[in-house]
């Protein structure tokens, strides 16, 4: 008995990789909410002058999907790592993940879509376990794609996580000075391998590509749908929400925004590493000496 014709054409919830009845019931309750929380708009170099301060403007053509803006006071905060390229500020709040691709836009504009997203983790100081951004588009020039999610990242303050088989997007970070926005490769997802220092995740591997479904498949279960509270999740974007729903992990190539929302879910297990304090106390400060007594020799 559906009460619309969207709703009679869903797809079952049987046999589907994640729980659709929670997916259905976020973007019923989005599309009820007014007004509506997601902005869409574009991420631009104030004065067109790059490197100084992005800029957040609202446009109804605008390629991002924005259901939350970073503070005011925490906006473009980047310090020089010691290779000399820009670090982001806050990678204890939030992190990104980009489903990215090298060529430009073909003859007849077929092609994946590149795709990013924003997430805040779990903290005290920013709304938490939300997506906050969204982008899928596919620009004439690659450079473009590669430019929107650069400002992005500058504006958030946030690492971003990539799949290292489309290594265009970290040769253009690199190349504008940026490359420690693009995260290593996580310790818990790469085994040996991970002691290495290149960028990103592979997406060939079997061990990613399950925990990069599970990762959503947790977060649906968690933060998406009515919970027992009877309050609903802040997971406001729908077109990712509907790209859930159709989500094969046999087949992940056409999901651009279900592996740029994965991506983020996996950076965002990664644990900050917390610096060893050093004692300097006398007792570990200075070297030791036993002393002998040659009368007792």
């Amino acid at each position: 008995f559906p009460f619309s014709s969207e709703e009679a054409f869903r797809d079952s919830v049987e046999g589907s990789l994640f729980d659709l009845g929670k997916i259905y019931e976020q973007v019923n309750y989005n599309d009820m909410i007014y007004p509506h929380p997601v902005v869409r708009g574009n991420f631009n170099w104030a004065g067109g002058a790059k490197d100084t301060e992005v800029i957040w403007e609202p446009s109804p053509e605008g390629r991002w999907y924005v259901s939350w803006l970073q503070t005011a006071e925490r906006r473009n905060q980047k310090t020089r790592h010691r290779s000399g390229h820009w670090t982001p500020s806050h990678a204890n709040l939030g992190v990104g993940g980009c489903d990215s691709y090298d060529l430009d836009a073909t003859v007849d504009g077929r092609g994946s879509k590149g795709a990013c997203h924003f997430y805040n983790k779990f903290s005290m100081q920013a709304v938490s376990n939300m997506f906050v951004a969204e982008y899928a588009e596919r620009p004439p020039l690659a450079a473009i794609f590669y430019e929107d999610v650069l400002m992005a990242a500058v504006f958030f303050g946030y690492p971003i996580l990539i799949e290292n088989n489309k290594y265009g997007i970290a040769r253009y970070f690199e190349s504008r000075g940026y490359l420690e926005y693009l995260l290593d490769r996580p310790s818990h997802l790469g085994g040996a391998s991970s002691k290495s220092k290149t960028k990103g995740i592979p997406s060939n591997s079997q061990e990613v590509i399950q925990a990069h479904a599970q990762s959503i498949e947790a977060y649906i279960h968690n933060h998406v749908g009515e919970n027992e509270t009877g309050t609903y999740g802040n997971m406001y974007l729908n077109r990712t929400l509907e790209d859930w729903i159709s989500f094969k992990v046999n087949n992940r190539t056409k999901y651009d925004l279900s592996i740029s929302s994965g991506l983020c879910l996996l950076a965002a297990q990664v644990k900050e590493t917390v610096k060893k304090q050093e004692d300097f106390s006398s007792r570990e400060f200075f070297r030791r000496h036993k002393h002998w007594d040659r009368d007792s020799l």
